[in-house]
């Protein structure tokens, strides 16, 4: 019969105080009542097999959300394709770097037949800027206006998804069109912060129900793609040396005209039309300084001649 809560069994003590504690010399030992310091676990022993299976199912999981299995085809098509551009750009701005900062032509024939010109790679190198950040600031606009897309879909009325999915649309777009004014490394950090933000913001919408379940995960591996792209963009104008957002400087100039040891291997356009401008300069000053000087000559000379026929008047004046 079990015992009712709070109740005492007073018939089982009265048993357990009649047993006599009797002495056990022979099971006492030194060892029997120190808990060691270092002991086996308790938990269940696992093998190496267990150890393996468990990490290649880890792999398993990971390998199946990237592919996204659970993304319908047209999204996941269409999402891969929207990267080609940022990686098509990031990877031509790293081979137009490393074309600038090689000297060309090289006693390769094989580097020859792929680099380009420094004057040509500069001038592809101006026209990635805005393809590059123009076309990132109209897919940040795009992923808000996503959000849109799905509230228009709502037949349910919810305060908070709507607050949240309008704010989005109008977030997105007011943070890329300033993008596209500003200096080139300024424009891809920023598109950078943009892109990370609106996928924590997706990530959140996506646990809240707010999303297809797939969403989530779906812009995860677009965001990585193109912060990775962004990344190769920046650290390959850095090695281009820029500190501003054109490639029109007089030091950029140098730079495509000067190896590595600063000799100038090729005729400096820019600097002989500048030592021209100056040489035209100076001699112009000259034939001017030299004019005054003609003129000043002739100024005394007629001053001292009409000196000189006001003399001979007076001479013959007196000798009448």
């Amino acid at each position: 019969k079990p015992l009712q809560p709070n109740k005492r069994d007073s018939e089982a003590e009265k048993k357990i105080g009649k047993i006599i504690i009797e002495a056990r010399p022979d099971e006492v030992s030194a060892e029997s009542s120190v808990r060691h310091v270092f002991e086996e676990s308790a938990a269940p022993k696992t093998n190496d097999d267990d150890v393996t299976r468990g990490v290649k199912n880890d792999l398993n999981t990971i390998k199946e959300t990237l592919a996204l299995n659970n993304v319908p085809g047209e999204p996941y098509v269409l999402g891969l394709a929207g990267t080609l551009p940022y990686l098509a750009t990031s990877i031509s701005t790293v081979y137009l770097a490393w074309d600038l900062n090689t000297a060309w032509p090289t006693t390769s024939n094989f580097l020859n037949s792929i680099l380009v010109s420094h004057e040509t790679a500069a001038h592809w190198l101006h026209l990635l800027e805005p393809i590059q950040v123009g076309y990132g600031a109209v897919i940040i606009s795009f992923l808000g206006a996503v959000h849109w897309g799905l509230e228009y879909a709502e037949q349910t009325p919810s305060r908070d998804r709507t607050r949240f999915r309008y704010g989005i649309g109008v977030i997105a777009p007011a943070i890329a069109w300033p993008t596209i004014f500003m200096p080139i490394h300024w424009a891809l950090t920023s598109q950078f912060l943009s892109f990370t933000f609106l996928y924590f913001a997706d990530s959140r919408a996506t646990m809240k129900g707010w999303t297809p379940s797939w969403y989530g995960t779906y812009r995860f591996v677009l965001t990585a793609v193109v912060g990775a792209a962004i990344f190769i963009s920046l650290v390959g104008r850095a090695k281009v040396g820029e500190s501003r957002s054109h490639l029109t400087s007089t030091e950029l100039q140098n730079l495509l005209h000067q190896k590595a040891d600063g000799s100038e291997p090729y005729r400096n356009w820019a600097k002989e039309e500048e030592e021209e401008r100056v040489r035209l300069k100076e001699k112009k000053k000259k034939e001017e300084e030299k004019k005054k000087a003609e003129e000043k000559k002739k100024a005394e000379e007629k001053k001292k001649g009409g000196k000189d026929d006001a003399k001979d008047s007076g001479k013959e004046s007196e000798e009448d």
